[in-house]
């Protein structure tokens, strides 16, 4: 009798395993939704929809993009971990929901890397440090120096808590020992506008997103958040030039799955994301976006992430920032 029903239960799980497979291999027969952590119009947002223009094509499905903005991209983020693990469901995000939101936000419904792991990184960009145009500093070094002079009336806007550009301001306020006042908004180029029109003071932002605003007068820049100047930006220093050895501070796209997602449909997507990684097209348009592709596997992204989430975590911890 109990040989019958191991029997049985092994017969069962063979089932199964075969129809995983089955349904791992005729992926995608339906529309796939790639649900976006920030606003339309971000840097997030364009490199979703130039994937999802690029992955069309190569599978032959509807690949729809789909904004969910919200405290710091958790909204979204949260709603494809309840998603069903099929494939028909993707999350674009990066260090805020995996880096920095597990530091961040004290009571998530869910834990990121567990629940939403990664699949494949897509691209990185570096951000700007800008600054209204009536503000009298030309240099990082002026604006720490004013700064220092008035503690705490300087702000500085962000599309979100625990973006790659809150993260910057608040890694310059600790290499610098000065006080900047965050102020999250749903969006980048909601965050830039407020600069524009002097509700905040700077901000620090994706190149192409702000350059023409520079190149017009609106903004003044004072400096590039990657270790190394930008080719958009050439005569730009670093923070770190600027006086703040070690400041490096990138934003980086990619996409993640709900837990349990058959590998199969992870590696088919992955790879095919490197195959569109390397169209010379797609360069040109992500350069234009201020980023450079930068493909990395799931194992290699979570590797990334365990690398790079202990950084932020001794940086939140110091500065005492929560987010509930």
């Amino acid at each position: 009798m109990k040989l019958a029903r191991l029997t049985g239960a092994l017969c069962a799980l063979g089932l199964a395993v075969a129809a995983g497979q089955a349904g791992a291999a005729g992926w995608p027969d339906r529309p796939v939704r790639i649900v976006v952590s920030s606003g339309a119009g971000g840097t997030a947002d364009i490199v979703a929809r130039l994937l999802a223009q690029k992955l069309e094509a190569a599978f032959g499905q509807p690949f729809i993009v789909e904004n969910r903005p919200g405290a710091g991209g958790h909204v979204g983020a949260a709603q494809v971990a309840r998603s069903p693990a099929d494939g028909y469901v993707w999350l674009m995000s990066g260090s805020p929901t995996h880096s920095v939101g597990p530091h961040l936000y004290k009571n998530l419904p869910y834990d990121p890397m567990r629940d939403v792991p990664p699949a494949a990184m897509v691209a990185i960009a570096p951000n700007l440090l800008v600054v209204n145009r009536e503000l009298p500093v030309r240099s990082v070094a002026e604006l720490v120096a004013l700064a220092r002079e008035k503690p705490d009336a300087l702000t500085y806007s962000s599309a979100g808590n625990g973006t790659s550009g809150h993260l910057a301001g608040a890694l310059l306020q600790s290499m610098a020992g000065v006080r900047f006042k965050h102020v999250p908004y749903k969006t980048g180029p909601d965050a830039v506008t407020s600069v524009i029109a002097g509700d905040v003071s700077m901000t620090f932002f994706t190149v192409p997103a702000v350059m023409k605003q520079v190149q017009a007068g609106r903004l003044h820049a004072l400096a590039v958040t990657s270790s190394a100047r930008t080719s958009l930006a050439p005569d730009l220093p670093t923070v770190a030039e600027a006086g703040y050895p070690g400041f490096d501070v990138l934003g980086w796209y990619a996409l993640f799955a709900p837990k349990d997602t058959p590998a199969q449909i992870v590696d088919r997507l992955s790879a095919q994301v490197e195959r569109i990684l390397a169209q010379a097209d797609v360069h040109e348009r992500l350069q234009q976006l201020g980023a450079e592709p930068h493909y990395l596997d799931a194992k290699d992204l979570t590797a990334y992430v365990a690398a790079e989430s202990p950084k932020w975590k001794t940086l939140i911890e110091a500065s005492g920032a929560r987010v509930d």
